[in-house]
Formats: C-alpha cells, structure tokens, sequence
C-alpha cells in the first residue's frame, strides 16, 4: 500500500473514521444556516480588531469570500511560530498555516503564493472559529494580542517595510 496515514492504514479504510465524518457533516449542515452568520459576524469582528488595535497587519484572502470561520492575518515583524506559543499561554490555539504542513516550521505556501515575502509570511497567523467559539473568546484575543505582539517586536530582529509588501505583491 501507499504512505498514506503515516504508514499505519495502508490499504484499510478507516471505517469508523468515514462513519464519524459522515455524522460530523450531517450535523454541520442542519446548523450551518444559523452557524454562517454567527461566525462570519464573530470573523469579522476577530479580523477588524486585529488590523485596528495593531500597526504592520493586514488581512491574507479576500475580505469577504472566504470561509466564515478562517481568519488568517499577517503581523508583520514577529514570528508566526512565537506567537501562537505565547496565545497557547492563554488558552487560544492558532497555527501558523495548513493541517496537512504542520510537521515544517516553513511559512505557509498559500501565503507565499499571494506574493507575500517569505519573512513576512513568516508572521501570518490562522484562527480558525468553530461552534464553541463565543464572543468573550474574540474579545479575549483582542485583549492579549496587541501586547503579545509588542513584546515579540521588541526581541524580534525582523523589520519588513509595508511598501515592500506590496511592491512583492504587484509582481504576482
């Protein structure tokens, strides 16, 4: 068999795993009418507090079309993979890019691929929002972030002028 599941199912589907996904999407899609909105709302408040309270942030993807619970920002001057050590601190879980890149410590290769820098990708942060995630929880975030990222800055020997982000960007 293949490499699949790191080497431990090859060949054997993961019976209860399809059953429990079935289930799982089953339940999304009898809540995903009220759970849209509530998202996108908590989304965006999450994505406009950041880019607001925080100097050297901008949002990555379309502002609108995207997914209503994925808010992936760029903090500009700090490490991606410091920051989410320091929100585990707090009881907020983040990563720094996709599930299936998750063994490398390499900047997100979709956040490369808008042209980003690899210096600034390197300080693009994913927040993924879910059923359980409230209001207190974003405000909890907009709370901690801002005096996170001015302690990362200030131990940080990375400085990426915002003119350059865009200059990068237009060459996509």
């Amino acid at each position: 068999g293949g490499g699949q599941e790191r080497n431990l199912r090859s060949g054997t589907e993961n019976v209860s795993g399809i059953i429990g996904f079935a289930k799982a999407f089953e339940l999304a899609q009898a809540e995903r009418e009220r759970e849209v909105p509530r998202l996108t709302k908590l989304r965006d408040k999450l994505v406009n507090g950041i880019l607001e309270s925080i100097p050297k942030t901008f949002l990555n993807g379309h502002p609108t079309k995207r997914l209503a619970n994925n808010a992936n920002v760029t903090i500009l001057d700090i490490e991606g993979e410091a920051l989410t050590l320091y929100l585990n601190e707090y009881g907020i879980y983040t990563s720094t890019g996709s599930a299936c890149t998750s063994q490398t410590l390499d900047p997100s290769h979709v956040v490369i691929a808008t042209g980003l820098p690899y210096e600034a990708a390197h300080g693009s942060i994913r927040f993924t929002l879910g059923r359980e995630t409230t209001e207190d929880d974003i405000n909890k975030v907009l709370e901690v972030l801002p005096g996170i990222t001015k302690t990362l800055r200030q131990i940080s020997p990375v400085n990426v002028k915002e003119e350059h982000i865009a200059e990068a960007r237009s060459r996509k």
